[in-house]
């Protein structure tokens, strides 16, 4: 049984593989990629089911933030809370998020300080499928083209798969710090590294979809060899849950 385990619903789960590579089991909820598109009852339905499959891990790495709000009172729940508590004290934020964390107001659990939600999902789906940065930014100045930026000091990245594109947003938004739930994540990652064969990543759904995402993101960011491969396996089950198709 290995320690941790790492749950999230698209490639954005590479973020930490890609800083961390420490033997863990990665968990990813493809088949309904991603939380943000549906109500909470939805969501919660689906993590019941999905967690079945990493519940003897001692600790769970939550990177899907629409998830957050399932798993807050977990005491086997890890997704920065720390560093984001810290990070989020008296400053004007704008929240690049779903819709989902925009209805919840999700980042209003670790602050008081002003936060404005702005529901990006097609931006979430562009970094998520990794995106030229030309068509990023053409999709960002469609975005912001009238919103007014005084003021803000930070742009919170309320998805793991915004953090894969995080040297962009800090190239586009120059003089704003950026920050991400990843980020958040990274800095509490505490981890004692034991003696095992390789991390693995499990899919719900597509193999090919998940690893031909992430192994592009991880060979341009120089973690993956140009015919290196990532260890991913499929989660099989008799029956799997399927009412929101």
């Amino acid at each position: 049984m290995k320690n941790l385990a790492v749950f999230d619903t698209g490639p954005g789960i590479v973020g930490l593989y890609q800083e961390h590579r420490d033997f863990l089991n990665y968990y990813i909820d493809d088949k309904f990629e991603y939380y943000g598109l549906y109500k909470r009852d939805a969501v919660n339905e689906r993590i019941e089911y999905i967690k079945k499959f990493f519940k003897k891990d001692k600790k769970v790495y939550v990177m899907d933030f629409d998830a957050i709000n399932y798993f807050k009172d977990f005491k086997n729940a890890e997704f920065g809370e720390k560093s984001l508590k810290n990070k989020l004290a008296h400053r004007k934020i704008l929240c690049l998020s779903s819709k989902l964390t925009l209805e919840e107001k999700t980042l209003d659990n670790f602050t008081k300080s002003y936060v404005k939600y702005f529901n990006a999902p097609l931006l979430i789906n562009a970094c998520n499928d990794t995106i030229a940065d030309e068509i990023i930014k053409k999709i960002c100045d469609e975005y912001f083209q009238d919103f007014d930026f005084n003021g803000y000091d930070l742009i919170f990245l309320a998805s793991s798969g915004l953090h894969l594109k995080k040297d962009f947003f800090k190239k586009y938004f120059k003089g704003i710090e950026i920050f991400s739930n990843t980020d958040a994540l990274l800095e509490d990652y505490k981890y004692k590294k034991e003696n095992y064969i390789r991390d693995y990543f499990y899919v719900t759904n597509s193999k090919r979809g998940f690893y031909s995402r992430s192994e592009k993101y991880l060979r341009e960011k120089g973690v993956l060899k140009d015919k290196e491969i990532l260890n991913v396996s499929k989660l099989k089950k008799k029956k799997v849950l399927n009412k929101w198709d």
